[in-house]
């Protein structure tokens, strides 16, 4: 029996180690001749999961026979190559196991590896959940692409029978059409012929008209013979004009210029007048003004004069006004005379 270690861990006694050893040399054996017998599989076997794998009858229905047969080859060599590596492990974890009881007596490593185990399987569990979820949106859109589908092929015999129905309108439309366009030949037929009636007898008008223009031409070129040899003839008379004209402006010329030159000298002598005239007029002015300044003076002077003796007769007539109001001076009265001079003998 198998006892419990100071570190809580199972620990095999040594007698016991003999047995269980043998009994997993022999499983091991017993492996071994099991996975000798496996094929060994390739390494490019395809490593897709054996679930995963869309076999349902319901996903088999959009596959065609080419796709399923690839499908289940697939699945076989999964399968294969699962049990082959599974073999694999078992023969490593025996191997581990031996030698832990061997040298310890233990079989931590089955411990640790049922808890990776226990592990991997929540992993696969929702990884299984996950795919169900997959799977069933695959399968909803699988019936979505199939009405899908169904709606494409609807609306292509639709459009198919519209396209019929184009057709025939078409056909109709072009035997309306050659219809139309006999009608419009041979209306353009019988409107050319009048046309070229029409236009015959425009040009039998214009070769008329034509015929009058001609008489009318030769008309204009003997009026512009005249016309020339009469402006030929003015074209001389002129150029004599314009050369005698010419000849007399040469003297006329020479005679101005000659006027001109006792005119600038006539100019120059009476400039030299004006300026002398200028310079007497400036001394003049020069006296004319002291002559002002010193007139102006003088009735400055006279006018204060004249001021000053009007004051003093204003003066002399106020003072006069209040010795005769307070009968002062030569102004006082006989009687206060008297009495002044008697009290002057006394």
């Amino acid at each position: 029996m198998a006892t419990l270690a100071a570190d809580g861990s199972s620990r095999f006694t040594p007698a016991e180690r003999p047995a269980i050893l043998a009994a997993l040399e022999e499983f091991t054996n017993a492996l071994a001749i099991y996975h000798s017998t496996l094929r060994k599989p390739a390494e490019n076997d395809n490593d897709i999961l054996v679930d995963c794998l869309p076999l349902d009858t319901e996903n088999l229905k959009v596959l065609n026979p080419e796709e399923i047969i690839r499908i289940q080859d697939a699945k076989e060599q999964a399968i294969s190559k699962k049990i082959y590596e599974n073999s694999l492990y078992m023969r490593k974890i025996m191997e581990k196991l031996k030698d832990e009881i061997r040298e310890h007596g233990t079989f931590e490593v089955l411990t640790k590896e049922i808890e990776e185990i226990m592990t991997r399987q929540k992993e696969e569990e929702a990884l299984l959940e996950e795919q169900e979820r997959l799977r069933n949106a695959a399968a909803e859109l699988q019936k979505t692409i199939a009405e899908k589908k169904l709606a494409n092929e609807q609306e292509k015999r639709r459009i198919l029978n519209e396209l019929s129905e184009e057709q025939r309108n078409v056909e109709k439309l072009k035997l309306i059409a050659d219809t139309e366009l006999e009608y419009v030949t041979e209306w353009e037929k019988a409107r050319y012929e009048q046309n070229s009636l029409r236009c015959d007898m425009e040009v039998e008008k214009l070769e008329k008209i034509l015929d009058k223009w001609r008489v009318r031409e030769k008309n204009e070129q003997r009026v512009h013979a005249e016309l020339t040899k009469f402006l030929t003839q003015e074209t001389a008379s002129l150029e004599k004009k314009t050369k005698e004209w010419e000849e007399r402006y040469a003297r006329e010329t020479e005679t101005y210029e000659k006027e001109i030159r006792q005119l600038r000298n006539e100019i120059e002598t009476r400039r030299k007048e004006l300026d002398e005239l200028k310079e007497e007029y400036r001394s003049n002015q020069e006296f004319i003004d002291t002559y002002l300044a010193e007139k102006e003076a003088l009735q400055k002077e006279k006018e204060r004069e004249e001021l000053v003796q009007k004051s003093a007769i204003k003066i002399q007539a106020w003072w006069r006004g209040v010795m005769v109001r307070r009968k002062l001076g030569p102004y006082r009265p006989a009687e206060k005379k008297k009495k002044r001079q008697a009290k002057t003998k006394k």
